[in-house]
């Protein structure tokens, strides 16, 4: 199911858009409505890696006093 919604954007931004649009060979709606759906992605995907990652910086990371020997300077 879809929903219609109402922008108000200025002539200068919608001209543009309408232009992207037209060399997608999309409607205005569509361009936008692909944009808005491609940016919920993004974000909903972005989420659970900055979870992990404020996770990870909560662990503490262990500490080896001195220099590096050859071989574990060279650990994959």
């Amino acid at each position: 199911m879809t929903s219609n919604i109402t922008l108000r954007l200025d002539e200068k931004t919608l001209g543009r858009i309408r232009h992207l649009a037209l060399d997608q060979q999309m409607s205005v709606s569509a361009w936008v409505g692909d944009l808005v759906t491609r940016a919920v992605a993004e974000l909903d995907g972005f989420e659970p890696a900055r979870r992990r990652a404020r996770q990870a910086m909560q662990r503490p990371v262990p500490v080896q006093e001195g220099p590096l020997d050859r071989e574990q300077a060279h650990e994959h």
